[in-house]
């Protein structure tokens, strides 16, 4: 009954996919969101690839299927992460090279820690290929991460106005980059013998995180403010400042 589980959390992601692609392209959302767009096609069209992989049983196949197929997720999804920075700071033209440098010395700080923690950790797989690629997930997973606290915190701290969509789909991106970062850290502790029920969580959290795509999309809700703690603090007049200071 078990084993039944990752197929059925599979067939949902994809199902789920595509009411989102559907919807997208009903609604022109494509222009807005193009990278995440694409970040949907993508696992769409990886299903019948690695189902093609699996059925002709080739081992060696699949996992460069999987590698290659992961590669590309990762490179669309740091590409979605910049897409998102673009989109929150889009209506404060001040404050936009701010973020433009958040995004650029944070990928840096966080590639570089991300370095060091996939040199230190030792891990307990005797596969070494599945270690090396688990390695270098966790240290995607982990820079991921960062980038989007990063967003968070400073859209906090300075009070800034996201569109509905933007945050639905930042929110997504945080949990499922989230459960998997932790995930990736487990395998790389327990080793094979964690494999299975990691994956089913990895998997779930996709599941949730597609699901608050899918309710994002669908609905039509008013933007998403964050509350700064000092109410005095306004964000246009200190966006038209530094305008003002731009053009001098």
């Amino acid at each position: 009954m078990l084993a039944v589980f990752p197929y059925a959390l599979w067939l949902m992601a994809s199902a789920l996919q595509s009411a989102i692609a559907v919807r997208m392209w009903a609604r022109h959302l494509y222009r807005d969101y193009p990278l995440f767009f694409a970040y949907t096609l993508s696992h769409l069209l990886s299903v019948p690839v690695v189902l093609y992989c699996y059925r002709l049983g080739d081992r060696d196949l699949y996992r460069n299927a999987y590698a290659g197929l992961e590669i590309v997720f990762a490179v669309l999804k740091f590409g979605v992460i910049c897409e998102l920075f673009s989109h929150v700071f889009r209506p404060y033209d001040g404050v936009r090279g701010l973020g433009s440098v958040l995004l650029r010395w944070g990928s840096v700080i966080l590639l570089l820690i991300a370095v060091v923690v996939a040199a230190s950790s030792s891990g307990s797989d005797s596969d070494r290929f599945l270690a090396g690629l688990f390695a270098i997930e966790r240290s995607v997973e982990l820079v991921q991460g960062g980038l989007l606290l990063l967003l968070f915190i400073f859209s906090s701290s300075l009070g800034l106005r996201w569109q509905h969509r933007t945050w639905g789909l930042a929110l997504g991106l945080a949990v499922v980059t989230s459960v998997e970062l932790a995930a990736f850290t487990l395998r790389a502790q327990l080793g094979a013998t964690g494999h299975d029920i990691l994956s089913l969580i990895s998997n779930a959290a996709y599941d949730c995180a597609v699901l608050i795509w899918l309710l994002t999309l669908y609905t039509h809700k008013a933007e998403h403010h964050f509350e700064h703690r000092v109410q005095s603090w306004d964000v246009d007049s200190w966006n038209r400042a530094l305008l003002d200071l731009l053009r001098r």
